[in-house]
């Protein structure tokens, strides 16, 4: 299960990494716009998340001291000091994207057949809906946000 998945996922990935590919260390945080979601935001909320979600598939959680800064409701700051460095964040996200492929190809039908907690519950009712969903879904929200916070720092569009 989840091949499907999985293999929009990698595609996702390679576009996160082909957006990220000519803004330096120092530009990640940039805000064109106040409050805007930047860079090193995107970047460890999608690891963060991929993180979080895992686990209702029973995949480990290894980001837990960064949910502070890039949770949902997580306000962004200008700030580069408030964030790892660029590399971290993207080695981060690949990890976790890792590990809830793995997690929700190798959970049973039991466990994916499970009720989703929380707000998404009502829309995507099972823990197999929800993980299909942040592996597609969410991830390419963000990377919705990330191409168009490239075009407002002045970067050309990807294609």
């Amino acid at each position: 299960m989840f091949e499907r998945e999985a293999q929009i996922l990698r595609t996702l990935q390679d576009y996160g990494d082909a957006l990220l590919r000519d803004i330096a260390d120092d530009e990640m945080c940039l805000q064109p716009t106040p409050g805007c979601n930047h860079a090193a935001w995107i970047m460890g909320h999608l690891a963060i998340s991929a993180d979080q979600h895992g686990t209702y598939a029973g995949a480990e959680r290894r980001l837990e001291a960064w949910d502070a800064i890039f949770d949902m409701g997580t306000t962004p700051t200008p700030s580069m000091d408030a964030y790892p460095a660029k590399d971290e964040l993207a080695q981060a996200w690949h990890d976790a994207n890792t590990r809830i492929v793995a997690a929700g190809q190798s959970a049973g039908p039991d466990l994916l057949g499970q009720p989703t907690q929380g707000p998404l519950g009502e829309t995507l009712p099972t823990v197999a809906d929800f993980l299909a969903f942040s592996m597609t879904g969410h991830t390419a929200t963000h990377l919705g946000q990330l191409s168009a916070w490239r075009r407002a720092i002045g970067r050309p569009k990807m294609f």
